[in-house]
C-alpha cells in the first residue's frame, strides 16, 4: 500500500468509528446491487465488491473548485455511472423525492429515471469530524457542490414538483 491507500483506509476506519453506518450508508447508495443505490453508482457490485475497490485502488491527489477547501480529494481509475440532472433541465412539474438516507439532517432531491453516462473515474473525499479525518463521499466522475436544504420535520421521502425543490434552494437531483 502506499501512503494514500493507508491514508484512504485510515479514514474508512475512522469513519466507521466517529459516525457509525454513515460509510455503509455510502456504499449502499453507490453499489447498485444494494437494493438502496441511487444517484452516481458502480454498477454490477455489492457493498463488500466496492468496498474492495475502494481500498485497493490507486489513488492520487486531486483538485476540483467544487471541494471545500478543508478537503482532500483523490481520484482513482474505478468506472461508475453518473447519477445526477441539474432540476433547471426538467419540467417544473416533474415529482422529485426529498431524501435523506444518510441521516444528515439535509435533504436532497432524487429522481426516477435513466442513468446518466459511464464516467471512467472515481473522486474520493475526506475531511474533518471531530478533529479526526473521515471518508466525507466517494462517486463516479467530477464533484458537483452538494445541492442539499436542512430538514424540517416530514421532509425526507415527501414528493414535490421541481419548481418547488428550487424554491426551496436544490439544484440537482440524484437519479434512481
Amino acid at each position: 500500500m502506499n501512503n494514500i491507500q493507508t491514508r484512504i483506509a485510515q479514514a474508512v476506519a475512522t469513519t466507521r468509528e466517529v459516525i457509525p453506518g454513515y460509510f455503509e450508508k455510502t456504499l449502499a447508495q453507490r453499489a447498485e446491487l444494494s437494493g438502496q443505490a441511487a444517484g452516481s453508482v458502480y454498477e454490477g457490485v455489492n457493498e463488500t465488491q466496492l468496498e474492495k475497490k475502494i481500498l485497493d485502488a490507486v489513488w492520487e491527489e486531486y483538485s476540483h473548485p467544487a471541494v471545500q477547501a478543508e478537503c482532500t480529494a483523490y481520484k482513482a481509475a474505478i468506472p461508475g455511472r453518473m447519477g445526477i440532472v441539474a432540476l433547471s433541465q426538467l419540467p417544473t412539474d416533474k415529482v422529485v423525492r426529498l431524501d435523506d438516507r444518510k441521516n444528515t439532517g439535509k435533504v436532497s432531491c432524487v429522481i426516477s429515471g435513466v442513468r446518466g453516462e459511464i464516467v471512467p473515474f472515481t473522486v474520493l473525499i475526506l475531511g474533518p469530524e471531530q478533529d479526526k479525518e473521515v471518508v466525507f463521499t466517494f462517486h463516479p466522475g467530477d464533484p458537483v457542490r452538494a445541492s442539499q436544504v436542512q430538514v424540517e420535520p416530514g421532509m425526507h421521502g415527501r414528493e414535490i414538483t421541481v419548481k418547488k425543490a428550487i424554491a426551496i434552494g436544490l439544484e440537482t437531483a440524484k437519479i434512481e
